[in-house]
């Protein structure tokens, strides 16, 4: 098996020979591998280490779902157009050892090439009985081709980077929206909260901490300088499921009204360096909830009369752990829709 675990390199291939070059390899180690694969896993990327950076990040998702993968590494400043192809497998040791779980993989760089080609090359090595599952890394572009997401099933993407993030939404949904799309939106940002969320909606089982929902009067949120997005991500979804209406916007206060009650909400986002989020507090008229980070721990202690504190789970935080917690969920995310209507009012400077 040394000859196949040393395709995690990659091994070039001519691009009009790449189907028939990985028939070849699977046919040539039939006896010791298993070819594994529930969906087509793309990822578009124009960062200058895309292939090494996404191959080793592919060799751990694989690890958890298997996949066919293509890597679409653009470059559209290279002097000349060029393309270059290269297979590789991501192979797993099955739990009885006997056998590995192989993902297999093709990387393309693809140097000044429109995007009608780079849409050509991709679809010429899906496996067509198999859904698409799109991540693209980075911004968006105003030249997406809205035809694509025809196509795709679910679009990763990653929204705490954007730069603009009101105009990057705006690109998104006038795409997705021109074709009918089917396609699920797939926020690793939102998905970066989910620990925060469960801490925070767990605790209004509580029945004092239900009674107490509609009397939130502050909220502060603690946050990473490079997660201002996130954070707003996480007031938006307090705020839709709370039924706040947004009454003034200013840096770094927001000031909501409960539609419940008609009370006041002063939500509040602190910048210090450390996690995502580092500090959810939640005041009410009388007592509040607190939730700190603390290691691979989420602290969270209710405030009233007394206090009742327990140890949840901070969850993961690495790429590799955001898009596998995405892949084991399905649905349409709708509760992500709802907070994302108030994020972009938010989101606009």
């Amino acid at each position: 098996m040394a000859e196949l675990q040393d395709l995690s390199r990659g091994m070039p291939v001519d691009v009009a020979q790449v189907n028939w070059s990985l028939k070849a390899l699977w046919e040539q180690e039939e006896d010791v591998v298993t070819r594994a694969s529930l969906v087509n896993f793309v990822v578009y990327s124009e960062a200058a280490d895309a292939l090494n950076f996404n191959t080793c990040l592919m060799a751990e998702i694989t690890r958890e779902h298997a996949c066919r993968v293509i890597l679409l590494a653009v470059n559209s400043l290279a002097p000349t157009q060029r393309v270059q192809a290269w297979i590789s497998a991501h192979c797993h040791v099955t739990r009885a050892g006997a056998r590995q779980v192989c993902s297999e993989q093709i990387a393309f760089l693809l140097e000044r090439c429109k995007p009608d080609v780079v849409q050509n090359i991709l679809f010429s090595h899906l496996d067509s009985d198999l859904p698409l599952y799109l991540w693209w890394q980075g911004q968006f572009s105003d030249q997406i081709d809205h035809q694509l997401w025809n196509w795709v099933d679910r679009l990763f993407f990653d929204s705490h980077a954007w730069r603009e993030p009101v105009r990057q939404m705006q690109l998104l949904r006038r795409s997705v929206a021109t074709t009918r799309s089917r396609t699920v939106l797939c926020d690793l940002n939102w998905r970066r909260l989910i620990y925060f969320r469960l801490a925070v909606a767990q605790f209004f089982d509580h029945p004092w901490a239900l009674e107490q929902k509609d009397a939130i009067c502050t909220v502060e949120i603690s946050h990473d300088p490079e997660y201002w997005t996130t954070a707003v991500l996480l007031i938006s979804w307090l705020a839709s499921r709370l039924g706040w209406k947004l009454e003034e916007k200013g840096d770094p206060e927001y000031r909501f009204r409960s539609a419940e009650s008609g009370g006041k909400v002063v939500v509040k986002l602190i910048a210090l360096p450390g996690p995502s989020i580092g500090q959810v507090k939640v005041g009410f008229n009388e007592g509040g909830l607190d939730i700190v980070w603390v290691g691979e721990f989420l602290e969270a202690t209710l405030i009233n009369q007394q206090k009742i504190k327990q140890m949840l789970p901070a969850g993961g935080t690495s790429l590799a752990n955001l898009v596998n917690e995405e892949l084991m969920r399905g649905g349409e995310h709708r509760t992500y829709l709802d907070a994302l209507e108030i994020a972009e009012r938010l989101w606009e400077v």
